[in-house]
């Protein structure tokens, strides 16, 4: 993931931060941003902020929670306005927070971003492997897999969240080296269906089975933009038939 904003580093005096970009709050922004006591707005922050006490409750809510629920919120937001045009103020105010709160965890929108994609693959990762693993069909796990790596229409926001990170592309390794992990994972995941199923007798040989997965992979990175693009007989469907053609080593129909 990004790195983080670590709250107890010294803000830099004079720097204006721009709601859907970098920078750090002023002392006096910050003031302007909180809201005023006894308001349902500040009850909510107050049930957000790290540390506090919500009635009837002895549970802390640490940083990294915090976090999560923003980029619950952010999926949200981004699911209901679109990546393109999402703010840390629609965010915010699905978390409950203001957008002054956002930012002191995110510091800029292209890290709230790059953030809740990442968190996406997380769990589509999971749900992938546990619904590939009750498959034992190889063809059928190859079209299951083609579906899920898909976009499942032109407004799919996964893959729209894929476009704004690939149009502003973060600049830390970690972040890249996590991007070229999740690639990993879905290239090894299809090897293993190929391989298993080329044991099996049911699927043709395509030679390097890795290798065969990892261009397989890249065909569909192209099919997927077709279908965002919205290009005329290029939806979904079309784009599965073509990616399954193309990871059994099948002329398509």
């Amino acid at each position: 993931m990004t790195a983080e904003l670590d709250p107890a580093a010294p803000r830099t005096a004079g720097t204006r931060p721009s709601e859907d970009g970098p920078g750090t709050a002023t002392a006096q922004e910050a003031k302007e941003t909180r809201p005023r006591p006894g308001t349902a707005d500040a009850r909510r922050v107050e049930k957000a902020r790290p540390g506090s006490r919500t009635a009837g409750s002895a549970v802390r809510l640490e940083r990294p929670d915090v976090r999560a629920h923003v980029l619950r919120a952010a999926l949200l937001a981004i699911d209901e306005v679109g990546p393109e045009r999402v703010r840390v103020r629609d965010i915010a105010e699905r978390a409950g927070m203001s957008s002054g709160h956002v930012m002191y965890y995110f510091g800029k929108r292209d890290r709230i971003l790059v953030s809740t994609l990442l968190l996406s693959e997380d769990e589509l990762a999971e749900r992938r492997t546990a619904e590939l693993a009750g498959v034992t069909d190889p063809r059928r796990a190859v079209v299951r897999f083609a579906q899920l790596y898909l976009p499942a229409s032109a407004t799919d926001v996964r893959w729209r969240l894929w476009a704004q990170v690939i149009a502003r592309p973060p600049q830390d390794e970690e972040t890249l080296a996590r991007i070229a992990g999740f690639t990993g994972t879905w290239v090894r995941e299809l090897a293993g269906i190929l391989t298993r199923g080329v044991v099996a007798g049911l699927l043709r040989p395509v030679g390097d089975a890795a290798e065969h997965a990892g261009r397989a992979c890249r065909i569909m990175d192209s099919l997927a933009s077709d279908v965002l693009l919205g290009l005329p007989g290029c939806d979904a469907d079309w784009a599965r038939d073509q990616a399954v053609h193309a990871i059994l080593g099948e002329p398509p129909r």
